[in-house]
């Protein structure tokens, strides 16, 4: 969720503050029209936003910053960070550079760090800081990326472990006294064997799907028949205008069923509108095995068009079709396909979306998928927390967690303490009980995200009564009170920044320092017996304390160049050796610069 933007001027800082977005469109073509500097960051949905800033003349400098806060999603001990960089279709022009630089910190000890897409690329580099710090940085130049760019961060840990932040709000914040808090649980990983299921693979085969993610979705149901165990039972669901069955029921893996499921995948083609409504009618009021794991597989790359298409009429009649509770596990195919019904469905029923993107096989994404979900669940689960008095607790009702999962809540409470969390549950039918002793309101752990990460539980439980009943006049303020109090932008809002604005004094500072806070140039590169690098730096921060090392392609120091006072420009000579005075093998080796806390990088290439 985007909590706070503000944009530079001409070396002035302005911050926006949140408004309600036809008010804020009103205040931005006002100053347009006074040819002033106003700027407006809008949300048009899913993760898609809209930012104007106008005039810009071929004088000035405008950049912009958002600032953003995210639970990152977490399974088998592993988080992954995504940032966005995906701009395959956006826009036709490569970035001109792109920088990034991630502090990886973990209160336990890293066990790896994955970079899926970009690992084994030349601009991309890794330093061990220490055990419990990573520091990533990848950089290009006329650079269009296809994949966005991933990190899966993995920790060594043991056993139960259980912790929270909290979040206590001090006189100038506009929400109350009441502390907040945000607890999360993560249960053993052991019994993580794939269990019996009954499983229903829908599958959408309107016009949209055919040629090539056709082909793709054969080879994904054949990979999904590979897969099944003769403890399983199953059925294949097709749909387009309309639903067509392998079988008009559940029946057993066995080799004869397969056999003739393959014919009828065989017989598949792509034809007709998409009709989301009656497919999740025949997945849903299937007989599902008890003492199975039951879920359905639903993939689709479009929206509802024929039939039933109002989401909210289609998650009503969802619940109410679903009395045996099978987890939805909906899978989209496409990076633009709009992804609030899949959601909806995927968490009314404890299951969990994935995204096939252009590049990706579906076959591969979906024997991943079925990896993922044939695990045990823990159902049931409650968490309490002793004496703690506490209100506003979201989710009310924690959904069903796969063993490898988080189970998360969010609230507020009255005074802190120490208070043990309890977990209680059921796995594979049978009860267990989880606690462990946390503090609530230490200093270590007071982090204001967590007030705002409250706010968006509190938001997205609304917004999903809006999808449900329409927006209701009551419903559509109350969103837009608490995106104000909290300064989050929903779809209902605006962040509005200017330097003349009202309602909430713009910050002006000194301009702050630029990312450019220096410039390495090396020579020759590649390079054999030695290499000069040359520092430039910008003149506000010549008085500064720099650092200068040498890392080789798995992030192990090398060298460390130089460690002194910085001046306008240094000028070094690396002898192409380690700090044993060894010569160093042929590869891809970067020079890091740290002044300030802020790092840049570049690549020396040894031949």
């Amino acid at each position: 969720m985007i909590v706070d933007m503000a944009y530079w001027f001409n070396g002035k800082r302005y911050v926006a503050s949140v408004r309600e977005k036809k008010e804020a469109q009103a205040a931005y073509d006002s100053k347009i029209r006074k040819s002033l500097d106003p700027a407006l960051l809008q949300e048009i949905g899913e993760n898609v936003f809209k930012l104007n800033i106008a005039p810009i003349n071929g004088v000035s400098d405008v950049r912009f910053e958002l600032t953003y806060t995210e639970i990152l999603p977490y399974e088998l001990s592993t988080s992954t960070y995504t940032h966005l960089l995906r701009a395959t279709g956006l826009s036709p022009k490569p970035l001109e550079r792109l920088s990034i630089r991630v502090e990886a910190n973990t209160q336990n000890t890293w066990k790896t760090i994955n970079i899926p897409y970009y690992g084994s690329s030349e601009a991309n580099n890794v330093v061990t800081v220490s055990p419990k710090q990573q520091v990533l940085t990848f950089g290009d130049e006329n650079f269009m990326p296809s994949r966005n760019y991933a990190v899966e961060l993995t920790v060594n840990r043991s056993d139960v472990e259980m912790a929270t932040l909290t979040y206590v709000p001090v006189p100038s914040d506009s929400f109350g006294t009441e502390p907040f808090f945000l607890s999360w649980v993560l249960p053993p990983d052991e019994k993580s064997s794939v269990i019996p299921r009954s499983i229903v693979f829908v599958a959408d085969v309107s016009s949209s799907m055919d040629g090539t993610r056709m082909e793709q979705l054969r080879a994904a149901l054949h990979a999904f028949l590979d897969g099944l165990t003769t403890a399983d039972y199953f059925n294949i669901v097709t749909f387009s205008t309309n639903v067509l069955g392998f079988k008009t029921d559940i029946v057993t893996a066995s080799p004869e069923n397969i056999a003739e499921a393959r014919n009828f995948i065989r017989t598949r083609t792509a034809l007709g509108l998409t009709n989301i409504s009656a497919a999740l009618h025949t997945c849903l009021t299937q007989t599902y095995v008890p003492n199975t794991a039951q879920m359905t597989v639903f993939l689709t790359d479009g929206e509802p068009s024929w039939g039933e298409v109002r989401e909210g009429v289609i998650l009503d009649s969802a619940r109410e079709w679903n009395q045996q509770n099978v987890r939805v596990y909906p899978i989209a195919v496409g990076t633009n396909l709009r992804l609030t019904l899949l959601n909806s469905l995927a968490k009314n029923t404890g299951g969990f979306v994935t995204v096939v993107e252009r590049e990706d096989s579906i076959k591969v994404v979906v024997e991943s998928h079925l990896n993922r979900i044939s695990r045990p669940h823990l159902t049931k689960l409650a968490l309490s927390y002793g004496a703690l008095q506490t209100m506003d607790v979201l989710p009310q009702n924690l959904p069903n967690v796969s063993v490898g999962g988080r189970v998360t809540q969010h609230g507020r409470y009255i005074t802190g303490g120490i208070f043990p969390v309890i977990l209680t549950g059921e796995l594979l039918n049978t009860p267990f009980t989880l606690t462990k002793s946390v503090l609530f309101g230490g200093m270590a752990t007071n982090n204001r995200a967590v007030a705002r990460l409250w706010a968006r539980a509190k938001i997205e439980a609304l917004l999903e009564e809006i999808t449900r009943l329409g927006e209701l006049k009551e419903l559509v303020n109350a969103v837009i009170d608490i995106s104000i109090r909290f300064n989050i932008l929903t779809k209902y809002t605006a962040l509005y920044a200017d330097p003349d604005d009202p309602k909430k004094p713009t910050t002006i500072e000194e301009e702050e320092r630029p990312l450019e806070f220096a410039t390495i140039t090396v020579f020759p590169n590649p390079a054999f017996d030695h290499a000069r690098i040359v520092i430039r730096m910008t003149a506000m921060v010549t008085s500064e304390h720099v650092r200068i090392t040498i890392y080789d392609k798995p992030g192990q120091l090398v060298y460390t160049m130089y460690d002194g006072p910085s001046s306008e420009q240094l000028q070094l000579v690396w002898a192409c050796e380690d700090t044993m005075g060894r010569h160093v093998a042929r590869g891809i080796y970067t020079v890091v610069v740290v002044m300030g806390g802020q790092t840049i990088s570049s690549s020396i290439v040894i031949d």
